[in-house]
């Protein structure tokens, strides 16, 4: 029963580190990405006299309430809970487990 419970903490604090990994890589990109979206000329539209709506260069909705990357940072932040409650659980449970071993000896 303890191994069963000590496998699948491992396997929790393992799958919680490579999504964090996984998140941060993400967000690496998006953080690029519209670092290099006020440059971008891809999308602009070529006439003699532009709209009003096109005379500041688009960067993408990064303010609107946190956007992508503040999900993303809370998902980040998710994961690291997630793997630091796990380790405290799982070092509180061998502590049990040996408390248990010795006392029933």
């Amino acid at each position: 029963l303890r191994q069963d419970e000590k496998a699948k903490n491992e396997q929790t604090i393992t799958d919680s580190q490579e999504a964090q990994t996984a998140v941060a890589q993400a967000l690496t990109v998006l953080k690029e990405f519209y670092e290099k979206a006020g440059d971008a000329i891809a999308l602009l539209q070529q006439q003699p006299e532009s709209p009003e709506i096109f005379d500041s260069p688009y960067k993408g909705m990064q303010s609107e309430n946190g956007g992508v990357v503040g999900m993303l940072e809370v998902i980040e932040s998710d994961f690291a809970r997630l793997e630091s409650d796990t380790k405290a659980s799982e070092a509180s449970a061998q502590k049990e487990y040996d408390t248990f071993m010795t006392d029933s000896k």
